[in-house]
């Protein structure tokens, strides 16, 4: 089979080539490496290598691919930047969702330097720490305790075990015996710091005085102690790295505590309780029609989308949309941009019922006044206007508006019934399927062997004992000789034999290339005809397929036109230059003080478009 995909990659990259050897625009220098310019847009090295490695690509782990792979991607990424050129150039950038996304991307991103310069700079790991931790974390505890949430009960316990009983006669008696009949594995990092700290302090046999937990109080009793031992370089690589960051995390934990009590004291911001419960009554209202008249699986949980965000403002109306919700002293924050703010934080419940949602709002927005409060500190600090956060800021745009665009072009889309029953009539034919069938087979060589297996085969002898033993067909090994269900067209000789059989015949042996085969017939699926469905069966899903395949096509033609309105430039020596690994791979950021979102705006394949720009650079440019 010919590997069109394969011939048009070594044809561009031929092509491109030859561009770049006759272009002397491509030597123009920049302040940074790059790989392509975009009209006013530069894909510099950093965005290419850091797109292409979180974004999931098929075929990343064939090393002879590598160079197509990374054209490939350059392309789609060209093609977004060209989407958002022209989304642009007509006044998408200037509409209320955008300034929205702008404001809302600005608000993480000035959010996570905060975190950066306030936590994560000012913790440091000393080589003391990673030696006590790793001492801890070359050690497993097993523990028993007893527990519970009333603090004069737990104390009883406790006096009773000073006053000589013993703790496996009040464990006993206790209703968390069934779960610590065998006692629980503690490793290094799995409990709260100053819990472990009691643990590993103790010998075998000791306890500990109740100690307080986020769901009531525990004495934990040590049982046993074992060492963990790291047999390999690997192991011991990956043992230490995982000591280095749960120490660091507990660190930015600690600070992170430190940091919202010096900062949230004196601190007091309201939210207007009739603006509230009116929102929470709409969501409520959205989630319990969502919930009653679409299929939902018991925990999924209901999402608030822009629809529902338009409908609920069309509800609400403008008046009370345009008041304070959440009141800052300065810049209070109207309701309008709240509701916007749900949707983009994707809000959601696996409930519908107003206590419920009101409790879910609540969450919200005490973390959404707490993100608010620490972007505006950012902004008098200027994280804002800092480079590297207006570039994170226009990457993410630059994707939202190549969306927007992508989007109405999609939606332009429309499909006739007409379209739709020529479609039908030209798709829609009976459908032949040969008999399918699925054979043990010993495969030999040798024709002793076979001999040998027609012999066995008389007694009674199972075949797939004997294929197990002498088969030598490479992909029936582990199968005990069985092939798997196939066409009777494929397999030459074998599937025209044994399209003849019936389920339970022998043939053999038959000559074939390998050596000489000799089947048996497990099972067998008759050859069939597959009677068309009505136009009424598939009249919608067809209009859904030609409206997939013209949407392709138009967002094809279009992208080709970009690629001509707009000026391209490529520096595949400097593309050559950039080394990528070969594992498929998809990251997620946490973002600092909470929240998260994929490493990189992800991107699907979009390269057709290249194939005609290609083509047409090769006529103009080559003589």
């Amino acid at each position: 089979m010919v590997d069109i995909a394969n011939m048009k990659i070594r044809y561009i990259l031929f092509v491109v080539f030859v561009i770049l050897i006759q272009s002397e625009s491509i030597t123009q220098p920049l302040n940074q490496p790059y790989v392509a310019r975009v009209g006013s847009k530069v894909i510099n090295d950093s965005e290419f290598l850091e797109r292409y490695e979180f974004t999931p690509g098929f075929r990343r782990h064939i090393q002879k691919m590598e160079d197509s792979n990374k054209l490939e991607f350059l392309f789609t990424l060209i093609a977004e930047k060209l989407f958002s050129l022209e989304a642009k150039n007509l006044g998408f950038d200037t509409t209320e969702v955008i300034q929205f996304s702008r404001k809302a991307f600005e608000r993480m991103f000035v959010r996570d330097k905060l975190f950066q310069e306030e936590i994560r700079n000012k913790i440091s790991v000393t080589e003391k720490e990673l030696i006590e931790a790793t001492l801890k974390n070359n050690s497993k505890l097993y523990v028993n305790f007893l527990f519970s949430q009333d603090k004069d009960e737990i104390e009883q316990l406790y006096n009773y075990l000073m006053q000589g009983i013993s703790f496996d006669s009040i464990l006993v008696e206790s209703p968390e015996y069934e779960e610590q009949k065998e006692p629980i594995e503690v490793l290094f990092g799995q409990m709260e710091e100053s819990i472990e700290d009691s643990l590993y302090k103790m010998k075998v046999g000791q306890f500990t005085k109740p100690m307080l937990t986020p769901d009531g109080w525990y004495i934990f009793k040590l049982v046993n102690k074992s060492q963990n031992f790291f047999l390999t370089d690997e192991d011991k690589e990956n043992a230490k790295k995982t000591v280095a960051r749960i120490v660091e995390n507990r660190k930015l934990i600690k600070r992170q505590k430190e940091f919202y009590a010096e900062y949230f004291r004196n601190k007091k911001v309201d939210v207007d309780p009739k603006l509230f419960e009116i929102l929470a009554q709409k969501i409520s209202s959205i989630f319990e029609y969502k919930r009653n008249n679409f299929t939902y699986q018991t925990n999924q949980p209901t999402y608030l989308d822009a629809f529902d965000v338009i409908k609920i403002e069309n509800e609400i109306g403008e008046d009370y949309l345009s008041k304070p919700f959440i009141k800052f002293s300065e810049n209070p924050i109207i309701l309008k941009e709240y509701i916007r703010t749900l949707a983009f934080d994707g809000f959601n419940s696996k409930e519908y019922k107003i206590n419920l949602i009101r409790a879910s709002l609540d969450f919200h927005t005490k973390r959404f006044i707490e993100h608010e409060l620490f972007y505006r500190e950012g902004l008098k600090r200027g994280y804002n206007k800092l480079p590297e956060i207006q570039n994170e800021v226009e990457r993410w745009l630059d994707n939202y508006l190549f969306q927007m665009l992508q989007s109405q072009i999609v939606d332009s889309i429309k499909v006739s019934d007409e379209e739709v029953k020529e479609y039908y009539e030209l798709m829609n034919k009976p459908k032949a399927f040969p008999t399918v069938v699925n054979i043990i087979e010993v495969l030999t060589d040798d024709i002793n062997i076979v001999d040998t297996v027609l012999n066995e085969l008389k007694k009674g002898t199972d075949i797939r004992l004997l294929a197990a033993r002498y088969s030598i067909r490479d992909f029936t090994k582990g199968r005990n000789g069985e092939f798997g269900k196939f066409p009777v067209t494929s397999y030459g000789e074998i599937g025209k034999i044994a399209a003849t059989m019936q389920v339970g015949d022998i043939y053999g042996p038959l000559k074939v290339p390998e050596g000489y085969s000799i089947f048996k017939l497990i099972e067998k699926d008759t050859a069939y005809v597959e009677k068309p469905k009505t136009f009424e069966q598939v009249k919608e899903q067809y209009r859904e397929d030609l409206a997939f395949q013209k949407a392709q096509m138009k967002l094809t033609d279009y992208t080709y036109n970009l690629a001509m309105k707009y000026n391209i430039e490529l520096n595949i020596t400097e593309l050559d230059k950039i080394q990528t690994t070969r594992l498929p791979s998809f990251g997620i950021r946490n973002l600092g003080f909470g929240g998260k979102i994929t490493a990189v705006p992800i991107l699907a394949p979009n390269v057709e478009w290249a194939y005609r720009w290609i083509q047409h650079q090769n006529k103009k440019i080559i003589p």
